[in-house]
This record gives structure tokens, sequence and C-alpha cells, in this order.
């Protein structure tokens, strides 16, 4: 009998202790899970309030920033894809037209980007992106607080001031759309790389992956260049784990190779193109701001101040605002001074990268570099690069303020005749530090009101380019530099033969529109003045057809229609000849003749023989780097879902539910 007590007693017991152990394992779950989402919750609360004007869904309201409409053209990308799917590889809006998965100004490629863009078209989802944006530098602040176990309060404040911080607000000076985006996402890669070196794991292998990744594809293509600068700082964080040394740089060369994979469909696309690529440049970094003011950008909030060239810069407020004010500047300085030793390769990893950016910012390190790589000159506006200096900061800040609150702060105590047996309260003054945290998040919002603004799209522009539209695939001109036509006039798919784009393709030169609007008066060249709209007015040439059959100096126009990489011409010519089409010859191209398959004969337009007779062409852009590319991301996708399969929180409940 005793033993069958003990014995049933035994299991009894193992199942009451397995079940509290499941009860105490979900309300770990719930409370781990809870805490993050709350916070996460008023980090975008504040990022939508911030920017609560680009909630306005008229496509008509666009951001103030003058060269915001084509800074977002590359991202009709989708619509093009939603119209006719596979001819979008091509995009022939601008310059003869381009493999559109290479444009490494365009943020066409980024998750978020696409998202949007489909939701809300091109104009609207752009302006959701920039909200989402900054709730994204906010989140990356956040976590990386929180790499650095730091309480509630410093990962909120340093979060929230992300939000408005001068390096993503006065980006939209320009109507920067791609650096706020790609600063933004940047940022996450930082907290990526700490976990990776703090934690381990294949999760974390991939979460770093798909934020590196992330990155990648998030255009503009300078803040990428920061990135990469401050790669070597990754160093400090090896310093003493000489055993460990090898299996953490395996995990960082895994995400690497995984983030490679993710990225693919713009980085193989790319390399195949790269060798047509070219790009103004500026050997002596003119509009780069000196290092010994540079940093000074930290602290300056006077509007007037960023349109003048005092302290060695031009008068471009996009390039150099930094602002995040004295009490995160103080506050990093303080972190500094107090680091733990058990913090001090993190807190050391954040200081080097963060003088890294400056140097690259200031062209101090790209002039050295220059010398060895003279593609660099390309970066010709690097204060912009400095960006990315401001959440590394932002975090000493942050490991500043937690080092604060741990202090041995006096106590105020007071006393009432009111309260039960005369007690005394007392409360801590280590929370008057919170009046400066306040201030720096008012001063820091009303700083970024300054650049994120609207304004209304004038239905003049539209009426504009109801005049520039042609009977058939034409080349046509807006009036030159004025970045307010491009994203209509792509819309309503004219194709721009200028245009404005911040790369060219080596060794080629425009197409001629058949019509141009001019302000400045007639372009060169026999032309005619055939309407004026707005006070602006329209120039005809009448020898510049799209699609001709060509024989000596004879050209025979014919009808082409068509989007991207379909382009179909229909001709009718009296004798034989050659069919040239205004399409820039790439890899990819193919060619067919009444259905048939032909050769292509040029390497600069297209070209193919054309017989004499009623005959159909049809043009097809269809690569082989597109689908490559496509096949490794899918590959990346594959691998990373393998690695997040499992979450800490499951090991951690499969841990506590373990038999006794």
């Amino acid at each position: 009998m005793p033993r069958f007590f003990s014995t049933s007693f035994g299991k009894f017991l193992k199942r009451v202790l397995n079940r509290n152990r499941l009860r105490v394992a979900n309300l770990l779950f719930v409370k781990n899970s809870v805490v993050p989402i709350l916070e996460l919750s008023l980090i975008a609360l504040w990022a939508i309030y911030v920017g609560r004007d680009h909630i306005d869904l008229n496509p008509k309201i666009i951001p103030a920033g003058r060269e915001f409409l084509s800074a977002i053209q590359t991202h009709h990308l989708w619509t093009q894809v939603k119209d006719c799917g596979w001819c979008a590889l091509w995009n022939g809006s601008v310059r003869g037209g381009y493999p559109a998965f290479v444009d490494v100004h365009g943020s066409m490629l980024h998750p978020l980007v696409i998202i949007t863009t489909l939701i809300w078209g091109v104009i609207n989802g752009a302006k959701i992106t920039i909200l989402a944006s900054l709730w994204f530098a906010g989140l990356a602040q956040w976590w990386m607080a929180r790499e650095l176990k730091l309480g509630w309060l410093p990962r909120l404040w340093s979060a929230f001031l992300a939000v408005v911080g001068g390096h993503l607000a006065g980006r939209m000076e320009l109507g920067a759309f791609g650096v706020v985006l790609s600063t933004a996402m940047c940022s996450l890669v930082f907290p990526g790389i700490l976990a990776l070196a703090r934690r381990g794991g294949r999760q974390t292998v991939g979460l770093l992956a798909i934020v590196t990744a992330s990155a990648i594809v998030a255009g503009q293509g300078y803040i990428q260049v920061g990135l990469v600068a401050a790669i070597p700082a990754i160093a400090i964080l090896l310093i003493g784990d000489s055993p460990q040394i090898q299996s953490i740089m395996r995990r960082y060369l895994k995400a690497a190779g995984l983030a490679v994979l993710l990225a693919a469909p713009f980085l193989v696309p790319l390399a195949h193109f790269l060798p047509n690529f070219v790009k103004d440049t500026d050997p002596n970094f003119g509009s780069a701001q000196p290092l010994a003011y540079l940093p000074l950008n930290l602290v300056i909030n006077d509007h007037g101040f960023y349109l003048n060239e005092a302290l060695g810069k031009l008068p471009y407020p996009h390039l150099y605002t930094l602002y995040i004010g004295w009490t995160a500047v103080i506050l990093a300085i303080v972190g500094l001074a107090l680091t733990r030793f058990k913090d001090r390769k993190v807190i050391y990893f954040l200081a080097t990268a963060a003088v890294i950016e400056f140097l690259v910012g200031s062209s101090v390190a790209l002039s050295w570099g220059s010398k060895l790589f003279p593609a660099l000159a390309g970066i010709r506006h690097p204060a912009q690069i400095a960006g990315l200096a401001v959440p590394l900061i932002l975090c000493l800040a942050a490991y500043g303020l937690e080092r604060l609150l741990a202090l041995n702060w006096p106590a105020l105590s007071l006393k009432h005749q009111s309260w039960p047996d005369f007690s005394s309260r007392a409360f801590s003054l280590r929370w008057l530090i919170l009046i400066p945290l306040v201030l720096s998040l008012r001063s820091g919002y009303l700083f970024s009101q300054n650049w994120i603004y609207i304004t209304s799209l004038s239905d003049n522009v539209y009426t504009l380019l109801e005049g520039l539209k042609t009977s058939s695939n034409q080349w046509v001109q807006t009036p030159f530099g004025e970045h307010y036509f491009i994203e209509p006039a792509v819309s309503m798919n004219l194709k721009l033969s200028t245009g404005i784009r911040t790369w060219n393709w080596k060794d080629r030169e425009f197409p001629i529109p058949v019509l141009e609007a001019n302000r400045a008066g007639p372009p060169p060249g026999p032309v005619q003045e055939v309407a004026e709209i707005d006070g602006i007015p329209i120039y005809a040439r009448e020898d510049q057809p799209y699609a001709a059959v060509i024989r000596g100096d004879e050209k025979e126009p014919c009808t082409a229609m068509g989007s991207g990489g379909w382009i179909e011409v229909v001709c009718t010519n009296s004798a034989p000849g050659r069919l040239e089409v205004k399409e820039n010859m790439w890899s990819g191209w193919k060619a067919f003749l009444d259905g048939k398959p032909v050769t292509l004969l040029n390497d600069r337009w297209l070209q193919v023989e054309a017989p004499a007779g009623n005959h159909t062409y049809l043009f097809r852009y269809l690569p082989w780097d597109v689908p490559l590319g496509l096949a490794l991301f899918a590959v990346g996708v594959l691998i990373s879902g393998l690695l997040l399969w499992r979450t800490s929180q499951d090991r951690e409940i499969k841990d506590l539910v373990k038999p006794v």
C-alpha cells in the first residue's frame, strides 16, 4: 500500500508540476510579447503624429520636397506589372529605356514600396512609406536599446527622438524619398549586428540577413556606402573572444551570404549591367562639410542656418541636417564616460562606427579611398551619409540615460499634516531628468516640422502633359529640370527623352524628342512651335520618328505601340530596308516578324531587317538575369524560413515543460 501510494502521488505531483510550468511559460510568453508590442505601438503612434500630413490620400497632395516626384518615378514598375506583367522588366520611360531592376537610385524593389504601391498607388504609397520609414527608424533605435538590455524609458525616449531626427526629416527638404527609406533600413542593420554578436543563434543569423537585404534594396546608394564603411568596427565586438571568433565570424558571413541571396533580384541584374553604368563625379567632394563642423549639425536647429553657407556648407538643408539636440549629445558622452566593463565592446563599437560615418560624410575617408577606387568620386554629396551616425549616437545616449538613472540619486522628503501619522513621502530627484528628455523631444519635433509638410500638385502640370501626348510611341520632353512633371508624365505613359535620372548609360546618347516643352525658347535644330500651354511653348520636330524603316537617307515611319519591354510595330513600306526602333538595345531583347523570331542587328537601337509590304514586328524584353535573381531569392527565402522556424519563445516553453 505505501509503495502504491508513493508511486501514484509521484505521478500526480509530476502532472501538477508540468501543468504549473506550462502556466508559468505562458505567463512569461505573454509578458515578453505584450510589453514590446505596447512600446512599438507607442512608437508607431508617435511616427503617425509626426508625419500625419502624409495620411492625406489625395494623389494631388504631395510632400513639399522639390525632387519628390522624380525620386519615386521608378515605383511605376509595379503599376506596369499590374498592367502587362513581364513587360515591366524594361523601364522604357526615360532616356531610351534601361533594365528596370538595375536602378541603384530607385527604391522600387524594397518590399515596403512594393506593398504600398500595389495597395495605394505610386504617390499615396510613397507617402505611406515615408510614415512607415519614421516608424522603422524608431524600431531600429528601440531594438538597439533592447539589445543593450536598457529600461523602458531609455528605449522609448531614444526611439521617439530617432523618429524626429534631422537625419530623416531634413532630407524631405529635397523630397529625397530614397534617403529617408534607406537611412531607416540601414539603421536596422546595427541592432542586427549587435544581436548576432551577443546572442548568436540561427534565428539571429536569419534576422540580420533579412534587414541587411532590406537595406541593400532600399535605393539611393549613398547610405549603403556608409553602412559598408562601418563594417570594420565589427572587429571591436570580437576582441577578447578568441575561442569564439571563428564561430562569430562564420555567423556574420552566413548572414551576409543569405542577404546576397535575398537581394539577388537587384544584385544579379546590376552585376550584369554594371560595366554600362556611369555617373557624374566630383573628385574634390565640393559639397562636403569639413569634419570640424559637420558634428555641430547635431545640435543646430536654426532653420535659417541651413539656408546659408556658414561653417563650410552649401545652402541645401537636405545635405546637412542631423539635429537631435544637446540633451542627446551630452547623454551620449555620459554613456561613454560611465561605460560598464561588460558593455565596453558594444559601446566602443557604437562610438567607432559613429566616427567612421562622420569621416565618410565629411569626405575625409572618401578622399583617401578615391585615390585607390576612383569610382568613389561618384559620391558627390557625402554629407547625407553622416545621417547614419545619428542612430549610433542615440544608442549611446540611451545607454547614458540608463547609467544616470542607475546612480544613487538623493531623494526629496515631503511631509504634510494631513497625511496619516505625519508620514513622509520621498521623491527621487532622478525623475527630474524627465524635463530635459521631454524638451528634447519637443525641440526635435518642432525642427522636423520645418521639413515634413505637404503641398498641392497643380492641375497645370497635367494640362501641359496632355499637350505632349502623341498618337504613337514617341520620345517627348518636359521642361528641363522641373521634377514635378516627372512622375505624372510616367503615370501617363509618356516617354521622356531626357527626363531626370541620377546616372547614365555609358556611351549612349539620349533619343531626340519629337515634342519638347521648353521655357527657354526654341531648342537646337529644326523645330516649330505647335502650342503654348500655361505660358510654356511646345516645339515639334518632324524628322525624329520612334520607329521607321530606313533605306540610306530615306525613312518611312511606322506605328509603334506598347509599354516597357513589350513593343509592337506595324510597318507598310514600299521597299525593303532596316526597321529601327529608338529603344536601347541590350541583352535580353527578342524580335519577331509576323510571329517568327528574327535576328537583332544593332548594339545601339533595336534594329531588324524589314521586307517590303505590310508587316507586324514584336520586340520583347526577356532577360536571363532577373529570373536567375528571383530563383536565388527563392532559395534565400527558403533558408530564412528554416532559420526562423523556431522562435526563442518556443524554445523557452519547450524547456519549461520538460518532464521532471
